[in-house]
Parts: C-alpha cells; structure tokens; sequence
C-alpha cells in the first residue's frame, strides 16, 4: 500500500480514537455517576470493538509497526493503567483477544518500550487524582 493509505489511514484512526475511545475511556474513570460511567463504558467498548474487527495481523500495518499503531499507543499503554485505577474491566484479553494481542507486542516491542514513560509514577499521580474526585463527592 501507498504511505498516503497509510498517512490518510492514521489520520482517521486518529480522530476516531480520539473522538471515541480516548474520551468515553477517561471519562469511564473520572465520571461520579453511575449512570453516566456505564454510558461511556458502553461507549468505550463499542469503539474498541470497531477495532478489534480491524486488526488483522501482527500490527494494523501487518507485521511491521506502522503510523496506525503509534497513533493507538492509547489503548495500549493509556486504558489499561485507568482501568487499573478505577478497578473497571474495559479491556480485557477475553473481552478483545487480538486487541489485547497486539497491545502485548507493541509495548514489548523495543522502540516502544523504551519511549514509554514509567507506569509507576502515573499510576500514582492518576490514582491519587481519582481517589480525591470520589472522596470530594461523598
């Protein structure tokens, strides 16, 4: 394929994860109702569903990490450490088995795996900010 397919084809992940999964993700953990959590968790797998659906190889550029992958680097990295937060069940290797996959190789990955930040340190910061949220609203 082109590198304007790709190119064309990472700008729409982009903004569809984005618009859909980063959002409805952050929002699943950091929403007090109830009501309004389980909302965006519907949201949120709905779209990792569409996903799921897409990837068809090792990586969503086949067997080499592409721009695709980097643009998701989110789902990867990102919802499983608010999942942990927030004790929720988004995304899990039953719930998304080639999602999850993938996920495993691309943060095991050796470029990937030495750009990303420590997980312990976030961890920290985002739980300590979702523990004050719930302690504020009761």
């Amino acid at each position: 394929m082109s590198e304007c397919y790709h190119i064309e084809l990472t700008l729409s992940y982009r903004r569809f994860k984005k618009s859909q999964i980063v959002v409805a993700s952050s929002k699943s953990v950091f929403t007090i109702d109830e009501n309004e959590r389980e909302k965006h968790i519907e949201e949120a797998t709905e779209a990792l569903q569409i996903l799921e659906n897409e990837l068809k190889g090792k990586f969503f550029g086949g067997e080499e990490i592409n721009f695709v992958d980097i643009a998701a680097v989110f789902i990867a990295f990102w919802i499983p450490l608010i999942q942990d937060i927030a004790d929720l069940k988004l995304f899990t290797d039953e719930k998304f088995p080639k999602l999850y996959n993938w996920s495993q190789e691309l943060l095991n990955h050796p470029v990937v795996k030495e750009n990303l930040p420590p997980r312990d340190p976030l961890f920290a910061f985002f739980k300590a900010r979702y523990d004050g949220l719930f302690a504020a609203s009761k």
